[in-house]
């Protein structure tokens, strides 16, 4: 059986897209770098190890025959930006080997290499009002882009333009 090519959907936009950081973000100003760390999810009864607190609860419900522990290694590398066009803090994915010594808060920086965007998958809790008047909360899907960027650079505050003269002082050609 052949298998049909999506041509609309999730599947679609699951891929890597170029992003024009310029008309997308503005200048950016740097912030901070955060990682993140690896954690391992236990299921003590079976010794099964899982890759997120859900796939855990889904398997092993029972809080008491679970662990969750710190590996202390970094699993991903982030920068935090400020977006001048989105006017929000934003997290940039960087290679792991990333320097951040390099930079001081409130540097102007840029983005540098290839710059991609992804569409990510979630879940989010809102409250819903029913036909009664009540409200409730619900879990709802969730999109979200997030961005990865090979590197990051320092802008230069040098302009290439001349500094102003100041005026020359006027001579008065006229005599009494």
């Amino acid at each position: 059986m052949a298998k049909a090519k999506k041509k609309y959907g999730l599947d679609t936009f699951n891929k890597e897209y170029s992003v024009d950081v310029e008309a997308t973000y503005g200048g950016l100003t740097y912030l901070d770098t955060i990682a993140s760390e690896r954690f391992n999810y236990e299921d003590t009864e079976t010794g099964a190890i899982y890759d997120s607190q859900a796939e855990l609860d889904k398997e092993q419900p029972d809080k008491n025959l679970q662990k969750v522990e710190n590996t202390h290694k970094i699993e991903q590398l982030y920068v935090q930006v400020y977006s001048e066009v989105q006017k929000d803090n934003m997290d940039i994915r960087v290679p792991l080997d990333f320097d951040d010594t390099k930079f001081k808060m409130n540097d102007r920086v840029r983005l540098t290499g290839k710059v991609i965007a992804r569409l990510q998958t979630g879940t989010k809790r809102v409250e819903v009002t029913t036909a009664n008047g009540r409200t409730r909360q619900e879990v709802v899907p969730d999109y979200y882009f997030t961005v990865s960027s090979e590197g990051l650079g320092k802008v230069s505050d040098h302009s290439t333009a001349p500094a102003p003269q100041p005026p020359k002082p006027k001579e008065e050609s006229q005599k009494k």
